[in-house]
């Protein structure tokens, strides 16, 4: 199994960002970042720090521009977007009323309002509740074409970042040296 080696922060984070996030995802991508500790050494699994030969770098372009179109994909989309309103109205179903009146047998004067026992989050969030599982649906497929965008653009400079590393493991190498 081929590894990437991911040492600059930003790159790391993104790239967990858009594993995070794609629908499409399988599970041996994930499996195909290993985050090293340290400051330039190499790993003794010898991973690749990004892509070492072009054909890497096409492979890493080529499954960054599969993950937008999946990311911009409206069937994928409506089924992430149908799922965060699933999520998102059973967690308004949620009963909490219970929960609060032992919190305040426990420690009385801690709620300042009378809570119904039978209460849940959405009679404690207020009006509007019963809209927001549709909001966040709506929301969830504008930032998943907003990912898609991210990913298609992260593809076409991936040759930036691969310079990018270089030059940070130059300089890393050059800063151990120089305390040496």
């Amino acid at each position: 199994m081929r590894s990437i080696d991911l040492r600059v922060p930003a790159v790391a984070g993104f790239a967990i960002l858009l594993l995070a996030f794609a629908p499409g995802a399988k599970a041996a991508q994930a499996q195909d970042i290993q985050f090293v500790e340290g400051t330039g050494e190499e790993s003794t699994t010898a991973p690749i720090a990004f892509a070492r030969n072009a054909d890497d770098s096409r492979d890493a372009e080529a499954k960054l521009n599969e993950l937008a179109e999946d990311l911009a994909n409206p069937r994928v989309q409506n089924g992430v977007a149908a799922m965060v309103e699933r999520m998102g109205a059973t967690l308004l179903d949620l009963p909490v009323g219970k929960f609060v009146a032992a919190v305040e047998n426990a420690r009385p004067g801690t709620i300042e309002k009378p809570i119904r026992e039978d209460a849940t989050v959405a009679d404690l969030a207020g009006r509007d509740t019963e809209r927001l599982p549709r909001k966040l649906g709506k929301s969830s497929r504008q930032m998943m074409t907003m990912l898609s965008g991210f990913a298609s653009t992260f593809a076409t400079m991936i040759p930036e970042f691969e310079q990018m590393g270089r030059d940070l493991e130059r300089s890393m190498k050059d800063i151990k040296a120089a305390r040496d």
